[in-house]
């Protein structure tokens, strides 16, 4: 069992669940979040063309990280976006992954664009995208995995379980060995 499905309660013996004991209200978001569903309206890009985009200091930040190797685990990189920018981007050695999103505060039912970037040494790489829902720091539901090469788009539409948690949206992206988590806080509102 992993300690994702410990987390969310799979795995407990009857009757007892692993949130037991924790705030009632974790439980009904950990819960809630399961709901979550990402839509089918995503593409899959091979582009082998190099990104042109010029993310300006107000609309997006950096964190750069040095990528060490620690036993068998690949480095991780974290990188959270402040709540005015709708653009967050992280390196972990050559690797550059950045997310661009809609608001931080979407709205329920509708279409909320994503958009990846990973690019080593400012060229299109194979890489991976998982989903994360986060509460209080914690991930409550992991939702799709995509593999592309060098750009992805997906949309997502938010459900009204969502509404009015202080929720935060991981994009949890390997490439080249490296994760690089892109954090996007979020409120979903009606």
């Amino acid at each position: 069992m992993s300690a994702a499905e410990a987390r969310l309660g799979h795995g407990a013996p009857p009757g007892r669940h692993a949130l037991s004991g924790r705030l009632p209200i974790l439980g009904i978001v950990a819960v809630s979040a399961l709901g979550l569903v990402s839509c089918g309206g995503s593409s899959k890009s091979s582009s082998s063309a190099t990104s042109h985009s010029t993310p300006t200091a107000s609309t997006s930040t950096t964190a750069t990280a040095t990528a060490t190797q620690q036993s068998s685990a690949p480095p991780t990189t974290t990188a959270t976006a402040p709540s005015a920018s709708r653009t967050v981007t992280a390196t972990a050695g050559a690797i550059t992954a950045t997310i661009h999103a809609g608001s931080h505060v979407p709205r329920v039912g509708r279409v909320w664009p994503l958009h990846f970037t990973v690019l080593s040494s400012g060229r299109p790489v194979k890489a991976a995208v998982s989903y994360e829902y986060l509460f209080g720091g914690q991930v409550v539901a992991h939702r799709s995995h995509y593999t592309f090469i060098g750009h992805f788009s997906d949309v997502f539409r938010w459900p009204s379980s969502a509404v009015g948690y202080p929720l935060t949206f991981r994009a949890a992206i390997t490439s080249q060995g490296a994760t690089i988590n892109l954090d996007y806080p979020v409120k979903v509102t009606r």
